[in-house]
C-alpha cells in the first residue's frame, strides 16, 4: 500500500508537470477505482493533450453510459484539435 501512495504521488506530480501519459494512467486507476467522473475529468485532459488512448478510454465510458455525450464530444474535439495542432509545422 506504502507503494502504491508513492507511486500515485510520483503520477500526480507528472501529470500536473504536464505529462499526457501520467495524466491518463491516473484516468485509468480511477477507472479501476470506480470513480468514473474523477477518471473522465483526467482523461479528458490528457485527450485534450493529443492522448489517443485517452479518447478510446472515454469512448469505452461513454458506451457503457459512465460517461455524458457532452463529455464524448468534448474529449474528441480537444483530442482532434491536438493532434491537427501537432501536423502543423
Amino acid at each position: 500500500a506504502k507503494d502504491v501512495a508513492k507511486g500515485t504521488r510520483h503520477w500526480e506530480s507528472a501529470a500536473m508537470l504536464g505529462d499526457a501519459s501520467s495524466r491518463a494512467k491516473l484516468g485509468a486507476m480511477e477507472m479501476e477505482d470506480g470513480k468514473y467522473d474523477r477518471a473522465v475529468r483526467h482523461l479528458l485532459i490528457s485527450a485534450k493533450m493529443g492522448h489517443h488512448g485517452s479518447i478510446d478510454a472515454i469512448i469505452d465510458l461513454f458506451l457503457r453510459g459512465l460517461a455524458t455525450k457532452a463529455q464524448f464530444a468534448e474529449g474528441l474535439g480537444g483530442y482532434q484539435d491536438a493532434v491537427e495542432e501537432m501536423k502543423s509545422p
